[in-house]
């Protein structure tokens, strides 16, 4: 999981250099940073029911291949057309998606202690991950000549020294017989639209709000951007690991309204981006934006995997990771769409709505949960024996 990761988001601060260098424009980057989940949501959403069927390690191995394939055909756009890094992308989003929901699934039954301790550690590996990728690309991106060709090569030799490692691990048997189900059978309630339907998008759109747009706004300032995008990309990513001890220690309110809540400070910070983008005081707002925001993604990640696999079954885990990663990687989406709306309606009211959706989702998440507006509950339920006594 950690070596999908790290090349995946390894493409995060080479933006700058697609931008900078190959003369690519917001659109064109962004839209290469989204069609990552075009590959990857389907391979999340078929990958999760086969490794309940098959096992996990039959997914993860042809995870690594596609990892190794995706950035090789991403390291052939240093010498041809974009095509090869929109390819690349695409299949990186392939490799990821297949071992995002078999390697939680896997993790989930090899955790013993609290139900919520497989997915803080599929979260750290990934996360980890996460943030190693872009640290390392941006360094080498920005002081080694060819940046988009030497970061993938890196990862290459990643892919390529683990790959042996990983190949006869031992698997775990999921208790499944015959085909695993498609989606999960939560999937098919309400509380789950409702609840993780709207939260989960937010947990990429956190991270990808600090690395792909603050920093695309504070672009003109700095001496070293591809290295400036990519340290706030692992800074997001740090912070998000940072924060994994401390989820779901509160019983007080859900998680998600801590990550929620969160998101809207991050998206205050990030107002003050907006407003000061040409100053020194955009950069230290810049900086402040990415601890909530690395905060959020931490705490949506973690407790939504684990209200995901809660209820499931050993032979729906798959479907039940796949279900809810599907959802976070719409996050991705949000950077892109605010490059075109940002310039015509503003980058402030790209950021208002975003605190708006937060409040929302806010309130949709203590509807569904059992110790919130339990008074209105016992009023409906309280009024029908009140008009059978009136008739009576």
């Amino acid at each position: 999981m950690f070596v999908v990761a790290f090349g995946a988001n390894a493409f995060a601060p080479l933006m700058v250099s697609y931008r900078l260098e190959a003369g690519l424009s917001d659109g064109q980057v962004t839209a290469f940073l989204a069609i990552y989940i075009v590959g990857l949501i389907p391979a999340l959403i078929i990958g999760g029911p086969l490794s309940d069927t098959y096992g996990r390690r039959a997914l993860i191995r042809p995870a690594l291949v596609l990892s190794f394939f995706g950035s090789a055909v991403l390291a052939l756009g240093a010498f041809g057309p974009a095509f090869f890094i929109g390819a690349g992308r695409f299949i990186t989003g392939l490799a990821t998606g297949l071992v995002m929901a078999s390697g939680a699934a896997w993790l989930k039954q090899l955790s013993a202690g609290p139900s919520i301790q497989g997915a803080r550690r599929a979260t750290i590996a990934l996360t980890s991950g996460f943030a190693g990728g872009p640290l390392v690309a941006g360094l080498v991106a920005e002081f080694l000549p060819k940046p988009d060709l030497f970061p993938y090569l890196l990862h290459l030799v990643l892919v390529t020294l683990i790959t042996p490692l990983v190949w006869n691990t031992p698997t775990v048997t999921t208790g499944s017989s015959g085909k695993g189900k498609l989606f999960a059978s939560q999937v098919a309630t309400k509380r789950f639209w409702l609840t993780l339907g709207l939260s989960g998008p937010w947990v990429f759109g956190a991270a990808s709000t600090a690395f792909a747009v603050n920093t695309r706004l504070l672009e003109a300032q700095m001496d070293y951007p591809v290295v400036y995008t990519g340290s706030i990309a692992c800074l997001a990513m740090v912070f998000g690991n940072l924060i994994q001890r401390f989820v779901g220690t509160s019983r007080t309110y859900p998680p998600a309204v801590y990550g929620l809540s969160l998101i809207i400070v991050g998206m205050l910070c990030s107002i003050c981006v907006a407003l000061w983008q040409d100053s020194i005081v955009g950069v230290i707002f810049g900086l402040l934006a990415t601890i909530p925001l690395g905060f959020a993604y931490g705490i949506l990640m973690s407790s939504g995997l684990q209200e995901a696999q809660r209820q499931a079954p050993d032979e729906e885990l798959g479907a039940a990771s796949a279900s809810f990663y599907s959802l976070t990687y719409i996050g991705f989406v949000f950077p892109f769409v605010i490059s075109i709306l940002g310039p015509a309606i503003g980058y402030i009211m790209c950021f208002a709505f975003g605190i708006a959706m937060a409040l929302f989702t806010i309130f949709m998440v203590l509807r569904f949960d059992g110790r919130f507006f339990k008074k209105s509950r016992r009023r409906a339920q309280k009024a029908p024996e009140t008009t059978n006594i009136a008739r009576s």
